[in-house]
C-alpha cells in the first residue's frame, strides 16, 4: 500500500489529490495531519504536503522536531524575524524561510540531522565531513630523554 493510500484508510483528509501526465506528479495535499501519524512519521520523498496544526510556536517547534528524520524543513511567515528565530530551533540540515526546502547551493553544505543522511556534502564541506584530522610528528635526530 502506498503512503498516499495508507493516509487515506487512515482517514486523514486529502484537500488536493495530485496525479500523474507522463512523467510529472502533481502534488498531494494532506489536512489536519496528527504528528502521530504514519503519513507524518514518514521521510516522504515526493510531492506530497501535509499540514499539521500547532497552537503556538513552541508546539510547532515540538512538533517539527518529534521525529527522527531532519533533512529539509520550511517556514512560511509574513514575519521574517520570527521565520529566523524560528528556525534555528528546527532539527534539520537546512530550513527554509519564505522559500521552498528543494533549494540547493553548491557553495553551502547539504544534508541532515537524525536519520537524515550520513553528514553533509557541498565543497569543503565534504572533505571535512569524510577526513580525520591527525597529527604526526617524526623526530629524525634521536633525541636523548633524562630518564
Amino acid at each position: 500500500m502506498s503512503i498516499v493510500e495508507q493516509a487515506k484508510a487512515d482517514g486523514i483528509e486529502l484537500a488536493v489529490e495530485g496525479e500523474r501526465k507522463g512523467n510529472v506528479i502533481s502534488p498531494f495535499l494532506f489536512v489536519d495531519v496528527k504528528n502521530d501519524s504514519q503519513l507524518a512519521r514518514k521521510e516522504v520523498f515526493g510531492p506530497i504536503a501535509m499540514i499539521i496544526r500547532a497552537k503556538d510556536d513552541d508546539h510547532a517547534i515540538t512538533l517539527a522536531n518529534d521525529t527522527e528524520f531532519g533533512l529539509s524543513s520550511a517556514i512560511i511567515t509574513s514575519d521574517l524575524e520570527r521565520g529566523e528565530r524560528l528556525a534555528l530551533e528546527i532539527e534539520s540540515g537546512t530550513t527554509h524561510v519564505n522559500d521552498m526546502p528543494a533549494v540547493l547551493e553548491s557553495a553551502t553544505p547539504f544534508g541532515g540531522m537524525k536519520k537524515s543522511g550520513i553528514g553533509r556534502f557541498g565543497t569543503e564541506w565534504i572533505i571535512e565531513e569524510f577526513t580525520t584530522t591527525k597529527w604526526v610528528s617524526v623526530q629524525k635526530e634521536h633525541l636523548q630523554y633524562p630518564f
